[in-house]
C-alpha cells in the first residue's frame, strides 16, 4: 500500500463537522449557546445531549463530569478507513461500531489525548 502525505489515500478525504463540548450542566450551557445571535438548536435530548447549527458547523453539548471537547469528522467508509489508519501507524480505539442512538463510529486520540470521533455520515 501507498502511503500519502497525510496517511490516507485519495478519496477518503475527511470533513470537519464541528466540535463537541463536554459540559456539566447541559441545560445551563443550552441556555447560554441558544442566546447567542445565529445559534440554532437543532437537536435537544436532555439529560445527555444537545446540538446547535451555528453559520453551518455543528456544536454538540455532551453532558459529562468534566470539561472538555471532542472533535467531529465524518468519512464515508469507515472500514476502510481503519485500515488505512492502522497501515499510517496509527492505531484507533477500536474497530468501528455502531452507538446506542444509532450513529456509526470510529474513534481514535492525537498524540496529546484530544478525543477524534469520525462518524459515516449518517444520522438516526
Amino acid at each position: 500500500m501507498v502511503i500519502y502525505h497525510h496517511g490516507i489515500m485519495p478519496g477518503m478525504d475527511l470533513t470537519l463537522d464541528g466540535l463537541t463540548l463536554h459540559v456539566t450542566d447541559l441545560e445551563r450551557s443550552v441556555d447560554f449557546y441558544r442566546r447567542l445571535p445565529g445559534a440554532h438548536l437543532a437537536i435537544h435530548r436532555p439529560p445527555r445531549f444537545a446540538l446547535f447549527e451555528i453559520g453551518g458547523t455543528l456544536l454538540g453539548l455532551l453532558a459529562w463530569r468534566s470539561p472538555g471537547f471532542h472533535v467531529e469528522m465524518t468519512a464515508p467508509d469507515l472500514d476502510r478507513l481503519h485500515d488505512q489508519l492502522v497501515d499510517a501507524g496509527i492505531t484507533p480505539l477500536g474497530p468501528p461500531k455502531v452507538r446506542v442512538w444509532g450513529e456509526r463510529t470510529l474513534e481514535l486520540s492525537d498524540p496529546d489525548g484530544h478525543r477524534i470521533e469520525i462518524d459515516d455520515g449518517t444520522r438516526a
